[in-house]
């Protein structure tokens, strides 16, 4: 059952005349500018009715709970600001939370990701959450074919480069001013899940480094679930066949992310494929309890992992990129 308790703070709307741009380091200065944050939206596609799509198409293979969680999840809106550094008065970035009240895979309140896009006179490039906050860079000006955008993972609400049809664009998305009080707001919601856990990364962006990651410091678990789809991108540029990609970087993932002399890890790499499973995108026999090391071996070399048909035609438009290593 999906509950929501902070449907206050998550909605937090401060009068115009009482927000505030104060939170950076020193030697910044942010601002909201509405002009600048719409010239520079990134393009993306199921921002608004991703979760719902996916619920509708896929409501008797995915778990009753994480179906409902989907239909259940509200997009609240986009929120930007504008941050300069005197060091690089050249290179500007342009801060994007991209927020949802609820997130379904994996079920909690609050869900906020972000997109930051950097311009200055010879590039223009994003850095964005690609699965649990781990950092990935997109360059915006690649001489390529067709529209080149992030499209956004429902139930995950993260992104992965693709190029985007026109029917499939979000449209009219309405930037909301990234204030301080919003900011505040999120920081202080007293529960860890539902809480807004980027502070660093927003108050200097121009330490952020992709690959890398938005929290300030990422665990042994995510970095883990990072190395993992990590693998999978690397997969999806050498092989064509998006199923054959996928199974093959779940498998480079669990030599070289978890190993034989690190089982602390598997509980990380488990909950990522579990994930995976839940939001429709591979068929898994993943259940929540335990599972030993040559258990998970043993269904790698076996077959039994696959990827669905909807888990097929998300991935068969993405833009791979060479990725390196984290």
């Amino acid at each position: 059952m999906v509950k929501k308790k902070y449907s206050e703070l998550l909605r937090v709307s401060p009068k115009p005349d009482e927000m505030t741009f104060t939170e950076h380091v020193s030697g910044m200065t942010v601002e909201f500018d509405q002009a600048l944050l719409t010239k520079y939206l990134p393009v993306t596609s199921g921002v608004t009715g991703g979760d719902r799509a996916l619920a509708e198409s896929l409501g008797g293979v995915i778990p009753e709970g994480t179906r409902q969680a989907l239909l259940d999840t509200a997009f609240i809106g986009v929120y930007g600001r504008v941050v300069c550094s005197r060091e690089t008065p050249d290179l500007i970035c342009l801060q994007y939370l991209y927020v949802w009240d609820y997130q379904a895979v994996p079920a909690h309140e609050g869900d906020y990701e972000p997109i930051f896009v950097y311009v200055d006179k010879r590039r223009q490039f994003a850095i964005y959450d690609l699965v649990h906050y781990c950092a990935r860079k997109l360059d915006l000006e690649l001489p390529v074919p067709g529209k080149l955008g992030l499209r956004m993972i429902p139930g995950w609400h993260s992104f992965l480069p693709a190029f985007i049809s026109d029917d499939s664009q979000d449209r009219n998305l309405e930037i909301r001013p990234l204030s301080d009080q919003h900011l505040r707001a999120w920081w202080s919601i007293p529960e860890e899940a539902p809480r807004l856990k980027i502070v660093k990364h927003l108050k200097d962006p121009f330490q952020l480094e992709a690959p890398g990651h938005f929290a300030d410091a990422p665990d042994e678990n995510a970095i883990t679930m990072c190395c993992t789809f990590l693998e999978i991108e690397k997969a999806l540029a050498e092989f064509e066949d998006p199923k054959v990609a996928i199974v093959e970087g779940i498998k480079r993932a669990f030599t070289k992310c978890v190993g034989l002399l690190a089982l602390y890890k598997i509980g990380a790499y488990m909950q990522l494929l579990k994930e995976m499973n839940d939001i429709g995108m591979i068929k898994a026999p993943i259940s929540d309890a335990g599972i030993d090391l040559v258990a998970i071996g043993n269904m790698l070399r076996d077959g039994f992992v696959s990827v669905t048909k909807a888990g097929q035609d998300f991935f068969s438009k993405l833009y791979t990129q060479n990725v390196k290593e984290e």
